[in-house]
């Protein structure tokens, strides 16, 4: 734990939960054979059980979630309370225009806390999801990421909390931003349950639209690929038993 980290625990009063770690059963030269064959891997159980279900529990308390959307370089952000007690008629003039240019564009539409932005600003350090980013920001997690990608120049990572409702989604896109030195992006998966039917889908297509491979948000699953490669999110259904949570960023360098 950073030192803004330990600060925090003893301003709250309360114990310490348990550490985050990934599992050590886990083979490191394993998931770099696979990601230099592939671009991408899925894994299973990436953290010890008790460090995930922290995990859970830190994005499943209370946050100021932002309804995220964009309207092509613009990105727009809601306080999602907020939306929810807005008038149905008022959400979904609000939404319309957001389907609408998802049908042809590059569009998204899912709740939002920017982790590593509100970190930087020492904003919201109370909150245990600080804690979780704190850990991907740690050594010991960027050592194991330039192992399993090969790209010993990582040096740092951002993150956002994100929470998946009915209606939500990300369309295709590549992550490309030469700017900011993405070297792969990663998806740490926290939601308890879920269903194939239910979407929220990482989905990765060929050239010709058809999905190659897609990987569902399994509870302490690691989705990690190389940037840039063309992905998307699936529209979340109507009847999904709940968010889809988890913590998304990328690793840079």
């Amino acid at each position: 734990m950073t030192a803004i980290g330990e600060a925090a625990a003893q301003a709250s009063g309360k114990s310490s939960p348990p550490a985050l770690r990934i599992d050590p059963r886990l083979r490191a030269e394993v998931v770099h054979t696979v990601m230099a064959r592939f671009g991408r891997i899925h894994i299973p159980g990436i953290l010890e059980q008790a460090g995930a279900v922290t995990a859970y529990e830190a994005i499943a308390a209370p946050l100021p979630w932002q309804m995220h959307y964009n309207d092509g370089d613009q990105v727009f952000d809601v306080p999602a309370a907020e939306f929810d007690a807005l008038p149905v008629e008022e959400r979904n003039a609000l939404l319309r225009p957001v389907y609408l240019r998802a049908r042809l564009g590059f569009q998204y539409l899912y709740d939002s806390f920017a982790a590593s932005d509100h970190y930087e600003r020492g904003e919201h350090l109370d909150l245990p999801v600080m804690r979780v980013f704190e850990y991907l920001r740690s050594e010991a997690f960027l050592e194991f990421a330039r192992r399993v990608t090969g790209h010993r120049e990582i040096a740092t990572v951002d993150a956002q909390a994100t929470r998946y409702r009915p209606g939500h989604f990300l369309t295709a896109h590549d992550d490309r931003d030469e700017e900011k030195g993405r070297v792969a992006a990663y998806v740490l998966n926290l939601t308890p349950s879920w269903r194939t039917d239910w979407g929220g889908i990482l989905q990765f297509p060929d050239k010709d639209g058809h999905v190659v491979e897609g990987y569902m948000p399994t509870f302490n699953a690691l989705n990690l690929f190389k940037v840039p490669v063309v992905h998307s999110v699936s529209a979340v259904s109507p009847f999904a038993g709940g968010g889809r949570l988890s913590i998304t960023g990328w690793l840079r360098r």
